[in-house]
């Protein structure tokens, strides 16, 4: 099922890639804040990046350590070791871990009465190189939903197995 929807993705992407890209065009697919009910902790956004598609979750919280630990549980029960997919989970749950406490320890260092944390993730499926990126990103916030005005880049994660990483990406993209 999974090799299907890959296939069916990879020529999607490449019928509608452009030879001609100049400069990186963004559409936005889907957004939704989370969770779902107030009080909200960020946004989960499917975009269009060139030939790329992104699920993008931008995290703003004054409980980033909890919202960080609540992914990794769920990384724990989802991918557990007999499954394709372990190994590139471990890692992006240890690089998510390293992400807050690099921010954290930014944040202690900044003098300011702004208690929020921000992190930024990226699972990026494209036709032949997908990855996973972790970001610190400044964000400006309407209502509830968050615009990225920067990004500064933590950790950016590909696998050795282009089609394991792809695997594990899509699905992070497909739920």
């Amino acid at each position: 099922m999974i090799r299907i929807l890959i296939f069916c993705l990879a020529c999607f992407l490449m019928a509608t890639s452009s030879s001609n890209v100049q400069a990186s065009t963004e559409t936005l697919i889907w957004r939704a804040p989370v969770p779902a009910e107030p009080p909200y902790q960020g946004e989960v956004r499917l975009i269009r990046r060139d030939s790329a598609l992104v699920m993008q979750t931008i995290l703003n919280s004054k409980v980033l350590r909890h919202v960080v630990a609540a992914i990794q549980k769920k990384e724990f029960s989802d991918w557990p070791e007999d499954r394709e997919g372990w190994t590139d989970s471990r890692r992006y749950s240890d690089e998510l871990y390293r992400a807050y406490e690099s921010i954290q320890a930014r944040a202690k260092g900044r003098k300011s009465s702004d208690r929020y944390l921000n992190l930024l993730i990226e699972f990026v499926l494209q036709e032949r190189h997908s990855f996973v990126a972790l970001y610190e990103p400044t964000l400006s916030k309407s209502g509830d939903q968050f615009s990225v005005q920067e990004k500064e880049v933590l950790k950016k994660m590909a696998s050795a197995d282009s089609e394991k990483t792809s695997t594990f990406v899509l699905e992070k993209v497909v739920l």
